[in-house]
């Protein structure tokens, strides 16, 4: 497959493929996890009862 490139070559080739890969799906689980922890955080009902009052204020206002 990869002829074209020395032997020892290859293989320090394929590790430091497979670190970037790594790298990219330990980054890409942190963003996954933060964001679910985000979305834990969250109360709907006391965001739209918010969202609400504050809509009704702009009216009045």
């Amino acid at each position: 497959m990869l002829d074209f490139i020395p032997d020892n070559l290859q293989s320090i080739l394929i590790i430091v493929v497979l670190a970037v890969l790594f790298l990219a799906v330990m980054a890409n689980n942190k963003r996954n996890q933060s964001k679910l922890r985000d979305r834990r955080k969250r109360n709907f009902k006391t965001d739209y009862f918010n969202l609400k009052k504050e809509r009704e204020d702009d009216s009045k206002s």
